[in-house]
């Protein structure tokens, strides 16, 4: 017992000699350790916080996610674009005027002058209308070669107004029967011309000028039309027709 009591002692003391050498380099070697593990972690919980900050795109949005997020997000995010649309079609008999070979209706996106295919989108009442024409079953005088019923070709602001332009679309090929437009602003109105003088589609049932009223929403657009809704209408005839090539 007592050899292997003093073999103790004695590798006690070895070690205790070896501490008092390299306690130094002991207690620095101890303390980057420490600052690497407090570093780790705290990498750890950055990276976890980006990750839970950061939205997973490919995720449906659920109803809490809508909840967290501010109004003017979602104002923005969810606003349709301006242009055509494939998923709008017009309701005949709640047309807000007909003109030369097409009827068309143009209102908010839940007026009953409209019929969407998958739910109607949000649009900025305040800067944006929906517009739908219908060349079925209208009788139509002086339609080009090969056409198969009017299509929106784009819109150009004059003004205060907003002039929706409208070719003949060939057979065969598809037609786009509605948009999302500028509201017009202030007394402006919303019209419909041909897209080229030759075309019949959109003039007055009168024959007297080139553009048909169709009108504007009951309530008025206070704001100016923004760079983004000009498009091509700075150039100086953006009121006449843009002169579409109908491959005659």
């Amino acid at each position: 017992m007592g050899t292997k009591y003093e073999a103790i002692r004695r590798n006690l003391a070895r070690l205790h000699s070896i501490a008092n050498k390299r306690g130094f380099a002991a207690i620095a070697l101890l303390a980057l350790s420490c600052e690497a593990s407090v570093s780790g972690d705290a990498s750890a919980k950055r990276a976890r916080a980006d990750s839970e900050d950061t939205p997973d795109f490919d995720k449906p949005i659920t109803a809490k996610d809508l909840a967290a997020r501010p109004p003017a997000a979602l104002a923005i995010a969810d606003t349709a674009l301006l242009g055509a649309r494939h998923d709008l079609s017009l309701v005949s008999e709640h047309a807000n005027a007909t003109c030369a070979c097409v009827k068309v209706g143009i209102g908010t996106a839940q007026s009953a002058a409209f019929q969407w295919q998958s739910g109607a989108p949000h649009l900025s009442d305040a800067t944006q209308l929906a517009f739908a024409m219908s060349s079925e079953n209208m009788a139509c005088t002086g339609e080009p070669k090969g056409s198969s019923g009017a299509s929106y070709w784009g819109y150009r602001i004059a003004g205060n107004d907003v002039i929706v332009f409208v070719e003949g679309v060939r057979e065969g090929r598809p037609r786009t029967a509605a948009a999302i437009i500028p509201k017009p602003v202030g007394d402006g109105q919303v019209y419909v011309a041909p897209a080229k003088k030759s075309f019949p589609y959109g003039r007055p049932l009168d024959g007297k000028g080139e553009r048909c009223k169709v009108g504007t929403s009951a309530t008025k657009r206070t704001t100016p039309f923004s760079q983004g809704e000009l498009g091509d209408s700075s150039l100086k005839n953006a009121g006449t027709a843009p002169g579409v090539d109908d491959g005659e």
